[in-house]
């Protein structure tokens, strides 16, 4: 069995990948090959054979193309070429996409400092115990954006934006953008709906509650601190990513049809 591997190195997580699909064919006594250019960032790689990129595809089982769709489609193009000047058929195509998913950061303030930054790849959200409701402020870079009375708050990214996001009313966000949304649980407003901010947006949140049971702090479902009267949180783009590898393709709207639309389909 041969196989071809067309990795995308200005994607961060393509070579490790590609070295791993390395190792997981040689252990299944497969031949492996790249082309001619790559074998510079590729050539201690045991077993690895070089080729021409006019007959890299001369006998090959099947190609990996790693990357993003612009990967699998430019490799699909190579092998088309050589398949049509050859009058062969195509090599078959495995595609691996590769992306990463933006995160957020979270630092609390209380009478006894600012802690450490936390960081969450779905969402940070606060709440008062038992439902109750509760009064907050919400600025963004500074700025006053407004004073809400609701059940509690929710910072998510768009790979979170499927869950107690989109429970509380917000919109399914593609997992590749770079946004915040914010979200109230329950506010007692008719005109309140969620919000959209720049990943360079510094958004702050100040919890006014003189009550008892203060207002719980949750990074991606973890309780961190409860927070008294005045005191605060900040919610910003995180600046480490989460790398994420789909084998299929475009497994977020698998996923997001077999489970949102579940109830649609119908019951034997």
């Amino acid at each position: 069995m041969k196989c071809v591997i067309d990795p995308n190195l200005s994607k961060k997580a393509a070579f490790p990948t590609a070295l791993k699909v390395c190792e997981q064919l040689r252990a299944n006594g497969a031949e492996i090959c790249m082309e001619q250019g790559l074998a510079e960032h590729f050539g201690a790689v045991e077993g690895l054979q070089f080729y021409p990129a006019d007959t890299l595809f001369s006998d090959a089982d099947f190609a990996i193309a790693i990357g993003g769709d612009g990967t699998i489609l430019r490799c699909a193009e190579k092998i088309l070429s050589y398949a049509f000047r050859h009058q062969k058929a195509p090599t078959p195509i495995v595609g691996i996409n590769i992306s990463n998913r933006m995160m957020l950061k979270t630092a609390i303030q209380t009478d006894a400092g600012k802690s450490e930054p936390l960081h969450a790849l779905n969402d940070i959200y606060a709440s008062r115990a038992n439902g109750r409701i509760c009064d907050f402020a919400v600025s963004a870079d500074g700025r006053e954006i407004g004073v809400y009375r609701a059940d509690g708050i929710i910072f998510s990214t768009p790979t979170g934006s499927s869950a107690y996001a989109l429970s509380a009313g917000g919109p399914v966000m593609e997992p590749d953008l770079s946004l915040i949304e914010m979200n109230l649980i329950c506010p007692h407003s008719l005109f309140a709906r969620p919000m959209l901010f720049a990943p360079r947006r510094e958004i702050s949140v100040t919890y006014r509650g003189a009550g008892g049971g203060g207002l719980s702090v949750f990074v991606d479902g973890a309780k961190t601190t409860v927070l008294r009267n005045m005191q605060s949180f900040t919610v910003t783009c995180s600046e480490h990513a989460m790398p994420f590898v789909d084998c299929k393709g475009h497994a977020f709207y698998d996923a997001l049809n077999g489970k949102l639309m579940q109830p649609l389909k119908k019951t034997e």
